[in-house]
């Protein structure tokens, strides 16, 4: 597969040990309260409203970062 991908075998598996960066911890964090937003509107709260629900709650994030992550996870409203 690394000769496929053309990468060395040892940064390979040095980038399989590396932690989480800083942002993928965060966007972690904020999917959990979108989706525990999600959940208690029964699943019928879209980006904005899911947004604007974290905003009054301090969550500080954008609107276009709820909706990538949302639809990164597949949570569609009904």
């Amino acid at each position: 597969m690394c000769g496929v991908l053309e990468v060395s075998s040892s940064g390979y598996y040095v980038w399989c040990g590396r932690p989480a960066s800083g942002r993928e911890m965060a966007n972690q964090a904020l999917l959990e309260q979108v989706e525990a937003v999600f959940d208690v509107s029964g699943e019928t709260y879209g980006s904005p409203r899911v947004y604007r629900e974290l905003q009054r709650e301090g969550v500080l994030c954008s609107e276009n970062r709820v909706a990538r992550l949302m639809r990164l996870r597949g949570l569609i409203a009904k």
